[in-house]
């Protein structure tokens, strides 16, 4: 990294695509958040629409074959009081498992002692076998035993009126009964007087209950849940929890508030969504009640199903915006790049002109734009530089000549100099001594005049004389070398 920074600041076309791809992708980002956002809003949606629509469907199925049971119950209900034999109880019973093989039991029992001849106990009753391979119908008259506490009679008896019952089990010793827990629709049944009779029984396995409910899968991990009027579930993937578990105890620890709102709201026979937690997971629950009945469906559909495709979409999205922003960080890089090469071009020969390489040429740009009129204009600049660098060189040279020369006039001025102070100072010396012999016999002249002979006079006078010729051969050499 800290090689890095200082590459990258050198480089004008790796900052520039940096920052050209850095704006890209903050627009790009903010771009694809705000329509993911709206994707995942229609993903829900969608999920929500798709999950209420199979519940509707599921419950207009159940209620379907609801419908038919009790119209075939309440006609039998109307029919029978006037065919009221044992035997024709017996064909009733079978007859309406017959003709519609949803139903897997009808019963139709009677008060006690209804047939005194029978004794106490009179509940003809045909059963549909339904084991894999097997279809056969049974139909017998139950054995002796108290069904008048029975769920199943009870239930209308007390209320008077028609009605479904919640699941049970069917089993009773030494009875015919069913394997599977029933789920059955009673109707009491009443003369012309009003006098109750007895109640018919149509009943539906819980089975053929739970494979209509667990067809509810949207999604490949997603459940379906049923639930009864105190909540026990009546329908789960687990079996293990019917009948003994209900929405409230079985509630995931981090979710025991939203659960229990959601069993009271499914108790009450609402429909709606919630967003939970389920075995650990996030997830959606979509639930409505079952008609005429106090029972409610619900569907699990872990949130990472509902938006695997989203997230799909996500990473694909990600993936050709990353590839994009590669390709487009290329693109601008080598784009940027090939735009001001010139500039990096004519970086490097202004640092080499700053080191004195003056004359290195440059190939003159075909381009028109203005880096391509700059890169000329510094061609001409260049090339004027050379010019007037040469000429300076020049002036330097005729310069440094003419300096030469001056030093040399100046060193040769000197020595004129220095030996015309040599010479003056010898010719003051030389001067001087018949300067000092003229003085000297002058003295002896003008001290001893009348004491000296004529010879010595002489003498002295030709002495006189030569030194004044020595003086003036003197003066004329230094004369003649003033003027020189």
């Amino acid at each position: 990294m800290k090689r890095l920074i200082p590459y990258i600041r050198q480089h004008l076309s790796l900052r520039l695509g940096l920052f050209i791809v850095l704006i890209v992708t903050v627009v790009f980002s903010l771009l694809f958040s705000y329509l993911l956002s709206r994707c995942r809003k229609f993903i829900q949606n969608a999920a929500i629409e798709h999950a209420t629509q199979l519940l509707d469907n599921t419950a207009e199925h159940i209620n379907g074959i609801m419908d038919e049971t009790e119209l075939v119950t309440n006609f039998m209900a109307t029919t029978i009081p006037h065919h009221l034999h044992p035997d024709s109880l017996l064909t009733f019973t079978r007859r309406a498992i017959v003709e519609n093989p949803f139903l897997t039991g009808m019963a139709i029992s009677m008060e006690p002692n209804f047939f005194p001849e029978k004794g106490r106990y009179y509940s003809a009753y045909s059963l549909r076998d339904r084991t894999p391979g097997s279809d056969s119908i049974t139909t017998v008259r139950e054995g002796p035993f108290e069904y008048f506490d029975a769920v199943w009679y009870k239930t209308p008896r007390t209320l008077g009126t028609p009605c479904w019952v919640d699941a049970y089990d069917d089993y009773n010793e030494g009875t015919l009964s069913s394997p599977d827990y029933l789920t059955s629709y009673c109707c009491p049944m009443r003369d012309e007087a009003g006098v109750y009779l007895g109640s018919i029984t149509a009943s539906l396995t819980l089975k053929w209950l739970s494979e209509a409910v667990t067809k509810l899968k949207p999604y490949a991990n997603s459940s379906a849940i049923m639930i009864g009027r105190d909540g026990t579930y009546l329908v789960h993937p687990d079996t293990a929890k019917l009948f003994h578990e209900n929405i409230f105890s079985d509630a995931d620890p981090k979710a025991v508030n939203d659960i229990n709102v959601l069993g009271r709201r499914m108790l009450a026979g609402h429909s709606g969504m919630m967003e939970t937690i389920v075995d650990g997971q996030p997830a959606f629950i979509f639930y409505r009640p079952v008609q005429r009945t106090q029972w409610s469906i619900a569907i699990v559909c872990p949130k990472s199903d509902v938006y695997a495709r989203y997230n799909e979409l996500i990473i694909v999205i990600w993936f050709v915006i990353g590839l994009g922003l590669l390709l487009l960080m290329l693109f601008c890089y080598q784009t940027v790049r090939h735009a001001v090469q010139p500039l990096q071009v004519l970086d490097e020969q202004a640092r080499r002109i700053a080191e004195g390489h003056f004359d290195e040429p440059l190939p003159e740009s075909t381009r028109r734009d203005s880096v391509g009129r700059l890169t000329n204009s510094f061609i001409l600049m260049q090339r004027s530089l050379v010019r007037m660098v040469n000429d300076i060189r020049n002036t330097n040279a005729e310069l440094s000549a003419l300096n030469d020369q001056l030093t040399e006039a100046y060193r040769l001025k000197m020595d004129t100099n220095r030996r015309k102070a040599d010479f003056i100072h010898f010719m003051y010396h030389e001067i001087r001594t018949p300067l000092n012999i003229i003085s000297g016999f002058a003295q002896v002249l003008a001290a001893s005049r009348f004491s000296l002979d004529a010879d010595e006079v002489d003498n002295i006078k030709t002495r006189m004389q030569k030194s004044a010729e020595d003086i003036s051969r003197l003066t004329r050499e230094l004369e003649e070398t003033a003027n020189n």
